[in-house]
């Protein structure tokens, strides 16, 4: 695993900002580390910090208005149907209603 998110932390280090958007757009690493390994590369003059900095809202940004447009447009038949590609079971939805005091 941890040849994995290496693989991953230098390819992102090769596209740079791009890279940056990318990691939090997909999340397959933490967000957390994607924006630490971002810092670490404006300490290595690799990247600017505004540069950073607009790269990150950018990827976060987008990730969220996706996920938006997933709960608004599909809403839980979509996630009934495609929920398990994303790991997400009948059962988190039902405790996801329960928290959030949702009725149907």
């Amino acid at each position: 695993m941890q040849t994995f998110f290496t693989e991953i932390l230098q390819w992102l280090t090769d596209l740079g900002y791009t890279g940056i958007s990318l990691g939090l757009m997909v999340e397959v690493i933490p967000s957390e580390i994607v924006l630490a390994y971002g810092g670490y590369m404006i300490s290595q003059d690799k990247i600017s910090f505004l540069g950073a900095v607009i790269a990150g809202t950018f990827g976060g940004t987008i990730a969220q208005l996706f996920l938006y447009w997933i709960g608004l447009y599909g809403g839980k038949p979509f996630l009934n149907k495609y929920g398990k590609y994303l790991l997400i079971k009948k059962k988190h939805i039902e405790v996801a209603k329960i928290g959030f005091n949702v009725m149907e």
